[in-house]
């Protein structure tokens, strides 16, 4: 069956994380789903807070899609960036849901320049460093799309983290974000309407397939229609 009705770019992202998992040859695969917040002056602590809570709300999403007949093993970490990159729980850390939750909601707001490619580097790092070379890499970089004037180069960054393997999903979380589209859509893995989301916008109209509820029936085709 299909829900046609809107979903949050939470939903959306955790679809497409199970997508990117069935494109796999295996029936179960391991996702390693790498949280990266902007904790920057210019993101102001209400944006810092409203990325905590998108974070949550993702990562239930995908601990409860990996329950529905098709195993999908899934670990998260979360960074937050400023100046500096903090890393606040790795995928080697990872007990479970209520304990990675426990981290994301205690983390600090740091609220100095931004180094975006620092951020990125680091995840990548993670990602590379402790998740098995087969299994699906997801990095979400959360951005207000504000770079201090000596940060490295982004893109090539991002460019370099690909090369890895690594998907990169890119949410932008304030109007000056949605005015920098053009980076969001370079930082970001292609189709770009497929990574790239925005926090300031509510909602965006989009269908996901449900879970096929017998794990040896065929693959189902996870896909986004509709989406702008």
């Amino acid at each position: 069956g299909m829900f046609g009705h809107k979903l949050f770019p939470h939903q959306l992202f955790a679809c497409r994380v199970v997508a990117l998992a069935q494109a796999g040859e295996h029936n179960s695969a391991v996702s390693l789903v790498a949280f990266i917040l902007d904790s920057s002056e210019s993101a102001t602590i209400f944006l810092f807070e409203k990325q905590k809570a998108f974070v949550l709300s993702f990562s239930t999403r995908l601990a409860m899609l990996q329950v529905l007949g098709w195993t999908m093993k899934v670990r998260m970490a979360a960074l937050q960036y400023s100046s500096s990159v903090s890393i606040e729980h790795r995928f080697s850390d990872w007990k479970d849901l209520d304990y990675f939750h426990g981290q994301v909601s205690t983390m600090n707001y740091i609220g100095h320049g931004t180094y975006t490619t620092y951020a990125i580097t680091n995840a990548s790092q993670l990602l590379v460093q402790e998740t098995p070379e087969d299994s699906v890499r997801v990095a979400v970089l959360m951005t207000d799309g504000v770079d201090h004037p000596r940060n490295p180069d982004v893109i090539a960054a991002a460019a370099e983290a690909k090369g890895h393997g690594i998907k990169f999903f890119a949410v932008g979380l304030s109007d000056i974000a949605q005015q920098n589209k053009a980076k969001l859509r370079a930082i970001a893995s292609t189709p770009a309407q497929q990574f790239v989301q925005s926090l300031s916008v509510e909602q965006s109209s989009a269908v996901c397939s449900s879970f096929p509820r017998n794990p040896s029936a065929p693959k189902a085709q996870y896909g986004f229609t509709n989406f702008v």
